[in-house]
Order: C-alpha cells, then sequence, then structure tokens
C-alpha cells in the first residue's frame, strides 16, 4: 500500500487532507482514484489507512478507517552533522542514514572540504535534500522523517545546538587508542550528536575545538574509510550499542 506523510493541519476527525507535491504523484503517476486506500503517517508515530473520497488537482481527501502507533523509531536520537563531501555522494549517505534512524543530518563546511556548496544555491541543495530524507523514510518505513538542516553550518555552530547531548563525539583518523566501547559515557544515553569530517580529514585546530567543546574523539579502526562510508559505519555502531539494531 502507498505511504505518504502528512503534516498535523492535514488532519480532521475523520478525515485527511492531502496537498502539495503528493496530489500529482497520487494522481497522474499512481493514477488513484476514489475507492483506493492509501497509509498516511502523522509524523507523530501513528500510521492511517485511508479510503480516498476525493481525488482533485489540488487536494487529494480520503476517510480514515483504522489508525495504528509505529513502533519503528531508534529509542537514541543521533544528530549527525557531516562535512560536506563530493559529487552525489550526500544523496546516498541521506537515503542510507535515514534507513539507520538518524534524526537529524547536518552539512558541515570544514577546513579541508574538497566539496563546496555556493551561498546561492544552497537552499535548492538542502530542499532536495529533505525531498531524498522523505522518500527514504517511506520506503524503509519509519513513522517521521529526519530534518534535514536548511543550511550548511561550521563546527561552532553545530557545537552550540548541540550543546545539550548527553554524549558528543568526533570520529578521527588521529585517534589512535579510543574506540567506541572506551568512550566515557553518562549513566544514561538517550541523545548523540557526532561529527564525521570531509575526504580531506580533520584540521588539528578543529580537532582541539572540538575537545574544549566536550566531543571525544572516537577511531573507526586501523583502515582507512573513504568519507561517504564512515558516518553510515558510525551509525550501525551507535545503533547497536545504544539503539535498536
Amino acid at each position: 500500500m502507498h505511504r505518504f506523510f502528512v503534516s498535523p493541519e492535514g488532519f480532521s476527525e475523520n478525515t485527511v487532507t492531502i496537498k502539495g507535491s503528493d496530489v500529482n504523484h497520487i494522481r497522474t503517476v499512481l493514477r488513484m482514484k476514489p475507492g483506493d486506500r492509501i497509509e498516511v503517517i502523522d509524523h507523530q508515530g501513528i500510521r492511517y489507512e485511508i479510503v480516498l473520497g476525493v481525488v482533485d488537482r489540488d487536494h487529494v481527501q480520503g476517510e480514515i478507517l483504522s489508525k495504528i502507533a509505529l513502533q519503528t523509531e531508534s529509542p537514541v536520537t543521533i544528530r549527525m552533522g557531516q562535512a560536506l563531501i563530493k559529487g552525489n555522494a550526500f544523496d546516498l549517505l541521506i537515503r542510507k542514514a535515514t534507513e539507520l534512524g538518524v534524526v537529524e543530518i547536518v552539512p558541515l563546511k570544514t577546513q579541508r572540504c574538497v566539496a563546496r556548496l555556493a551561498k546561492v544555491s544552497e537552499p535548492n541543495r538542502t530542499q532536495r535534500w529533505q525531498r531524498i530524507a522523505e522518500e527514504a523514510a517511506k520506503q524503509c518505513g519509519r513513522s517521521r522523517v529526519p530534518e534535514i538542516h536548511s543550511t550548511v553550518l561550521s563546527i561552532e555552530e553545530f557545537c552550540r545546538q548541540s550543546s545539550e547531548s548527553d554524549l558528543k563525539l568526533v570520529f578521527w583518523e588521529g585517534e589512535q587508542q579510543t574506540r567506541l566501547q572506551d568512550v566515557v559515557t553518562p549513566d544514561s544515553v538517550s541523545s548523540i550528536a557526532f561529527l564525521a569530517g570531509p575526504e580531506g580529514g580533520w584540521a588539528a585546530e578543529e580537532i582541539e575545538f572540538l575537545k574544549q567543546e566536550g566531543f571525544q574523539t572516537v577511531t573507526l579502526g586501523p583502515r582507512l574509510l573513504k568519507a561517504d562510508s564512515a558516518s553510515l559505519v558510525i551509525l550501525s555502531l551507535l545503533q547497536h550499542r545504544w539503539g535498536d539494531l
């Protein structure tokens, strides 16, 4: 059954109204008609089964037949700071990170970034990344769409916005000893902020700044991982230790 995310204002007592780009997808791509059924998720973890009553040019409306609470979100909230990387690798990274349960992805500008994003094209690119995250969330059955930060941040800005996280980590190729199982952790970990660097790695002064901000440096082992692989390995490890993998 086809699945769509709908914002809270689309819900009334017994009906759901869909607007925006999904309307065209339902009408012209899927060619759905009144009487067809879809699934709708409300961003709060509730899945509704809907029978369509109106399929119009500017909106689709249906009656709620049933609803059920989904249990697909990880118990740990993970905020990922990812330095910009070349080509379309960031697109794939968003898809896979969504599958691995990330809650927020923040694109970062760091000293050794090879990839650059012009300020004028930044809103279009981040909006595109948000659409990719929504599509991936539909496909993997999540009950919420990860947030893609609307602007590219510096590591200083990322640190300010992550100050309340229970655990703060930076994965660094220069760390030789501290593995994930060695990090100092609070008794309870429900939120994690981590940073992963660009193709060129982290500059020494960036690491020193992050340490001062309470981030612990962690190694991913003796083999160098590509920038677009590292974050997926990190998410898998974090979900295995504190999440639901």
